[in-house]
């Protein structure tokens, strides 16, 4: 495919994608991915000079990463991008990370996390069909807190201060010191709900599980704590 020298360069169309060989590249973790076509299929070939290629496209995926809650939400996670051939083994293809693979990372903005950094490697996976050629590409990430500030920590630090109310009322007010037990325990029995609707069903405890059954025993301690004042009182009468 040489014509002429290396400096100069073909922009053509990705149909010839279509007419030279390519690599069966594919993306190992991969969940769902879809290739962009609007209002044609977006993919880029450039021929330079010297017959070398140049070959891109444009898609969306969604990859699988298997994240440690245990320190939920205020937890570090490393995400990876598996880069590997289905096909080809390291006997046919040979891939490696170019000097600057990777660009526009630090002007990246995720609403959940914050990317404190990112590395590629590369390694060699040994399968039942052979040992092939594997591109990682690792993000390092930080929850962000401020949602769950707001949204869970400053509710439920203010549920239990209000249970403390109680403590002034005068014990012989009933209806007032009971009503407002309850109330407190059913707020936090809601802030908790929606805590957990939002995760996916793990077995292990995280740690925002034990801030909010602290939380609730605070608040349900409080409404026993009338219980025993009423029956001391009325019991000693």
């Amino acid at each position: 495919l040489s014509f002429s020298r290396r400096n100069e360069m073909l922009t053509l169309s990705g149909d010839f994608a279509e007419r030279i060989w390519v690599p069966d590249t594919f993306f190992a973790n991969d969940k769902n991915s879809f290739l962009h076509d609007v209002t044609e299929k977006n993919k880029m070939v450039r021929l330079y000079g010297d017959g070398s290629i140049t070959y891109g496209m444009r898609f969306t995926t969604t990859l699988a990463c298997m994240m440690d809650l245990h320190y939920y939400p205020l937890d570090h996670q490393n995400c990876t991008v598996e880069i590997e051939s289905y096909g080809y083994t390291v006997k046919d293809v040979v891939m490696y990370w170019k000097d600057e693979a990777v660009v526009g990372v630090e002007e990246a903005k995720l609403p959940q996390f914050t990317i404190e950094g990112y590395e590629t490697n590369d390694r060699k996976e040994k399968l039942a069909t052979g040992i092939y050629q594997r591109l990682s590409l690792s993000f390092r990430l930080q929850r962000n807190i401020g949602y769950f500030v707001f949204q869970t920590y400053l509710p439920s630090i203010l549920i239990v201060m209000l249970s403390w109310v109680s403590f002034w009322i005068n014990h012989e007010a009933t209806s007032a010191r009971v009503a407002l037990g309850i109330t407190t325990v059913l707020t936090m029995t809601t802030i908790s709900t929606g805590v957990r609707s939002s995760l996916p069903r793990i077995s292990y405890i995280k740690a925002i599980d034990i801030y909010l059954v602290m939380c609730f025993v605070f608040v349900f301690a409080a409404l026993l704590e009338y219980a025993a004042v009423n029956y001391t009182y009325w019991g000693a009468r």
